[in-house]
């Protein structure tokens, strides 16, 4: 690394500390207008609630009823689950990370092609066949900001990632440099076609925020946060299962640097919008930015929640060619027991892809996946998701936007799982999937078992244990 990123970085990380450690903010807020998230939770990122939360959305007096919608509890001591510790409602700093590791195994890898015991074709993050993965190694650390729209306040928060997860969210100009090789990670390894290794280290988050006291309360971020399209997360204990659906790999953006406001016009709905320098980038190569925003709503009590996210800038090198990509999120708690949510994404990119008659034409992807929750007592819940992902002109999946070259590009999964959460501090999700597609290209006839299989089938786990 050059000695003057090496300075920046090393400049950038003490402003913040100086930042965050400044004796000024560390006096106390007005608590009933200061939220806080609870030591064995992270904060919310996307515009609805985590998908790992939903039986620890709800209330106590909701909990304690569960067992006369779902049958016997059967473990009084788990009904605790949501009680916030008294330190994270009395103080605004917190330290807080996990520890993930997961294992999905599949009877049809590609025979280490790529992975030391082969790949689950076009799934990332749990992408290591018939493997132990340390998937995240996860510490986050800073101040929360008080939401009281009467005080200013300041804080921020910084993240850092270890595992082998690092690989898919790094950033051009952060951790690697614009022709995709590595900065800190070594360059030797099973990833990027030998070119990058299996366990890295990542910061997908570190930024400053902002409580401006102006109308109901003005929320600024600056810096290197993650986004706020869709609906599932980067983190791990946002999420109900252990693998990702294709629009939330191929569809969205994990990360932007940029200023994002956010407002609350009523006590329902939040406005948000922002300044990026586009998709999972630190430094732009082309020079140009984005906007980033949308609204979030939910109904007063909290059962119906709707968000919509839109991002547009120009991602290639030119500068020239605009990619615009949108979400859609529903959410429905519809009794006690149950919880649907659905999402919706569309995305289309300027001259990216190549036409039978040799000229450049405009690439879109789109799809759509369904979540079905069922709480069966307070320690456990049982989930569904059924997705169909069309990437149609092949751009964002494999990269083969070439008429010419490729056909298909549907992406079908349907997963089944659970989520067993004995305490607070640990959780075991087990899932099985099922994963087609139509992809053909000369030498592919098919996504999986290194281009040989239309459709593949795994089981994996992880265990995610709070700290």
């Amino acid at each position: 690394m050059k000695s003057n990123q090496i300075t920046n970085i090393v400049a950038s990380s003490i402003l913040l500390a100086a930042v965050l450690a400044s004796p000024v903010l560390a006096q106390s807020r007005t608590m009933a207008s200061a939220p806080r998230v609870a030591a064995n939770q992270v904060e919310q990122v996307s515009a609805l609630m985590p998908a790992s939360s939903v039986t620890l959305e709800m209330d106590d007096a909701m909990v304690a009823s569960s067992s006369s919608c779902c049958g016997d509890a059967g473990c009084v001591e788990c009904a605790g689950v949501c009680s916030a510790p008294c330190w994270n409602e009395c103080d605004q700093w917190f330290v807080n990370g996990w520890l993930e590791q997961g294992f999905t195994g599949n009877p049809n890898a590609d025979g280490g092609l790529i992975g030391p015991a082969g790949t689950n074709g076009p799934l990332i993050f749990n992408d290591q066949a018939n493997e132990y993965m340390l998937n995240q190694l996860y510490l986050s650390f800073g101040r929360e900001v008080s939401q009281d729209a009467c005080t200013w306040d300041i804080g921020g928060r910084v993240d850092v990632l270890y595992g082998t997860d690092y690989y898919f969210i790094q950033s051009t100009g952060l951790e690697t440099y614009d022709d995709n090789s590595q900065k800190w990670n070594s360059g030797n390894g099973p990833r990027d076609g030998g070119d990058a290794a299996l366990y890295g280290l990542a910061l997908p988050q570190f930024y400053v925020e902002a409580n401006v006291p102006w109308g109901n309360g003005l929320n600024l971020k600056a810096g290197h946060f993650y986004t706020i399209m869709g609906y599932e997360s980067v983190m791990a204990p946002e999420n109900f299962f252990y693998s990702h659906s294709y629009m939330m790999q191929y569809g969205e953006p994990f990360t932007h640097t940029g200023i994002l406001g956010s407002y609350p016009t009523s006590s329902c709905m939040t406005w948000y919008g922002g300044i990026t320098r586009g998709w999972n980038t630190f430094e732009q190569p082309n020079g140009q930015v984005g906007f980033l925003g949308g609204f979030r709503w939910e109904s007063p009590n909290e059962a119906t929640k709707l968000s919509f996210t839109l991002h547009t800038g120009s991602e290639d090198p030119t500068g020239e060619n605009n990619r615009t990509t949108y979400s859609l999120v529903f959410q429905q708690r519809i009794n006690q027991c149950w919880t649907y949510v659905m999402e919706h994404n569309l995305g289309t990119e300027e001259y990216a892809r190549l036409t039978t008659t040799s000229e450049l034409a405009t690439a879109n992807w789109y799809g759509i996946s369904n979540y079905l929750y069922y709480t069966v007592n307070p320690c456990l819940d049982l989930g569904a998701r059924l997705e169909w992902f069309d990437d149609r002109d092949n751009a964002r999946v494999f990269g083969l936007a070439n008429d010419n070259i490729a056909s298909g590009g549907n992406y079908y999964e349907f997963t089944l799982g659970a989520n067993y959460h004995p305490a607070s501090w640990f959780i075991l999700r087990p899932e099985a999937r099922w994963d087609y597609s139509d992809l053909s290209a000369p030498g592919i006839n098919g996504a999986y078992d290194n281009g040989t299989s239309k459709n593949q089938f795994t089981i994996g786990f992880d265990l995610i244990t709070m700290f």
